[in-house]
């Protein structure tokens, strides 16, 4: 067993659970952008540079379409993760029917408008070309069909993983990609198809992994904790999901009004290539977002669960390991877009033409040098939204993509020229981060730098001396547990009576978890974190073993004569304690008790 104090705790726990989330994170980010991609690609060698200049027009557009799909997932996430770490189950199961029947019904009546005025559309965009305009609307008609059920597997993909079903995840993600390699594939080699049948198969690779997912929870024996429901909609439950959601809808709508005035601009300097040039590095960075938007995503997640547990240090930790991996993958990626550059644009772009390639390779090896700041920037845009800083996390969310940005490439091209949309992309990034800095810097709440990047009130959470964390791998183990309690209960003011009953309960909830958890012979860890603040002592236990609901179980047992002893022990917790919350949360089982 091993004994620390909470300041210093490595758990383990969490740090398992963080990889697996952020892996299932990537997986899912890389298959929703795996299908521009592979569209790129087939476009680019098979259709030509026309082809490749649609999708640059497109690319705006469909991160508007994403707006629906990101702000309820977020918003349902953010909401949804204050109740578990609340234990409320019931509330959770409302935030689950609501986001799914809310973002079903927006996508479908933002679609139809979409589909009946296309042709209006590709001219906003900028095709103004006849031809072009065509081709785009072609490619919009075939790719409305399948947003509706690419909306639906955003929304439903962070309930999954809170539920731990990460492998549902995966396998929905390769499946996308999959599908979206043949049908393409079908489109150039069999039917010889164009923009309007590369949008089908675009479609087609969101409409059978939607089943997919949808799968788990269908049928009476589904295991999961949340249920379909139309009874007791809540438009206000709705409208809050959309306010949490906001700074994420805002994130991809900034981007999209960026995407769309940058494109006109450019077209301002009468250089036909230069849109498919800054089409070809978008789809690149689409292709790539994964490296930023995994760790960010899931320190989005784990936050929110963390600031209901009060657990300063897990924060810490997430936010550690999540700027860690991200920027050690950026600047990966970094080094490769700057030497590929040359490669890369030729392979994307598949042009002969001397001037298009030119315009590509300077945009990616330029262009490239302001992802290692995507680190900081989505790291603090997605943990301002996790801790529910909504109104700050708006306008960041805007700055990132249009309110920062448009000002700085302006600028650049009138001084510059048109190298100056590559310039600012590093400018804008690297002005983002000093603003993070110094929104952080200017928390008045903390004193080192560690404690004000939690933005949180003084009395949040425990300082060292009023916590312990215990992380047992073995029964044996435990053992030890109930006298660590009854000292540390003892310390903190409490009479002989009550630090008895503090340590009884924690050996036999620390006990019952060990003797379920570890007989299955692999490999497992339980994290007991021993708190004492204001008047309550609590004992927090987590572990990555099978899933168990405590209370669930007691009930059960109480009706079976087979379980005497368990019921008695289970008692023991249940009568003697204040309060028993549990929730499961990524796969992990979590109990709090209070004394």
């Amino acid at each position: 067993m091993e004994m620390i104090s909470g300041a210093k705790a490595e758990n383990k726990i969490i740090r398992r659970l963080f990889y697996k989330s952020e892996v299932s994170w990537g997986i899912s980010d890389f298959s929703k952008a795996i299908g521009p991609i592979i569209d790129l690609i087939f476009v680019s060698y098979f259709i030509g540079v026309d082809g490749v200049t649609v999708l640059g027009f497109m690319s705006p557009l469909i991160m508007f379409f994403e707006l629906i799909g990101s702000a309820v997932a977020n918003g349902a996430r953010n909401k949804v993760s204050s109740m578990i770490g609340a234990g409320k189950l019931d509330e959770a199961n409302r935030v689950f029917s609501d986001s799914l029947i809310m973002s079903g019904g927006l996508s479908v009546l933002l679609a139809l408008p979409a589909f009946i005025f296309c042709s209006g559309l590709a001219f906003a965009l900028g095709a103004r070309e006849p031809a072009i305009a065509e081709m785009t609307k072609q490619y919009i008609m075939g790719y409305l069909i399948g947003f509706p059920f690419y909306t639906l597997t955003r929304v439903i993909t962070p309930f999954l993983q809170i539920e731990g079903q990460y492998q549902r995840v995966n396998a929905t993600a390769v499946l996308t990609t999959v599908i979206d390699i043949a049908a393409d594939a079908f489109v150039v080699f069999v039917l010889h198809g164009g923009m309007l049948e590369i949008g089908l198969a675009t479609s087609l690779g969101y409409i059978l992994p939607f089943f997919v997912s949808a799968a788990y929870y269908m049928g009476k024996r589904s295991a999961s904790v949340f249920k379909l429901s139309f009874k007791g909609f809540s438009p206000k439950l709705c409208l809050e999901m959309l306010r949490l959601g906001a700074p994420m809808g805002v994130t991809k709508g900034s981007k999209s009004l960026g995407g769309l005035i940058i494109n006109n601009l450019l077209t301002t300097f009468n250089m036909p290539y230069l849109v498919a040039a800054h089409g070809v590095f978008s789809q690149i960075t689409v292709f790539l977002r994964a490296a930023w938007y995994a760790p960010a995503d899931t320190l989005m997640a784990f936050a929110g669960v963390f600031v209901g547990e009060e657990d300063k240090d897990a924060i810490k930790l997430v936010q550690r390991l999540s700027l860690l991996h991200a920027l050690i993958m950026t600047s990966v990626i970094t080094v490769l877009l700057f030497v590929f550059s040359d490669p890369l644009a030729a392979f994307f772009l598949n042009s002969d033409n001397p001037e298009a390639l030119t315009l590509a390779q300077q945009c990616i090896r330029v262009s490239c040098l302001s992802l290692p700041f995507h680190t900081i920037v989505y790291n603090f845009s997605n943990y301002l939204m996790g801790i529910k800083r909504l109104r700050f996390a708006n306008i960041y969310s805007f700055l990132i993509e249009c309110g920062n940005l448009i000002p700085v490439t302006l600028f650049m091209l009138r001084v510059i020229g048109y190298e100056g949309a590559w310039i600012s992309k590093v400018v804008n990034m690297a002005g983002l981060c000093l603003i993070a800095i110094i929104y952080i810097l200017r928390n008045k709440e903390a004193k080192t730098f560690s404690d004000k990047m939690l933005l949180m009130p003084r009395d949040f959470g425990t300082t060292p001396e009023n916590e312990i964390a215990v992380i047992a791998t073995s029964a044996q183990e435990i053992d030890e547990l109930s006298r660590i309690a009854i000292a540390f209960a003892m310390e903190h003011g409490a009479d002989k009576k009550r630090a008895r009953t503090y340590g009884l309960i924690t050996e036999e909830l620390s006990v019952f978890l060990a003797e379920h958890g570890f007989k299955d012979g692999k490999p497992h860890h339980i994290n007991a974190r021993l708190v004492a603040k204001n008047d309550d002592l609590i004992i927090r236990m987590r572990d990555d073993c099978k899933p168990l609901n405590l209370k669930d179980y007691y009930r059960l047992i109480q009706s079976s004569q087979d379980k005497k002893d368990e019921e008695i022990n289970l008692a023991i917790i249940f009568k003697m304690a204040k309060e028993v919350k549990y929730t499961a949360t990524f796969g992990a089982n979590n109990l709090i008790v209070r004394v």
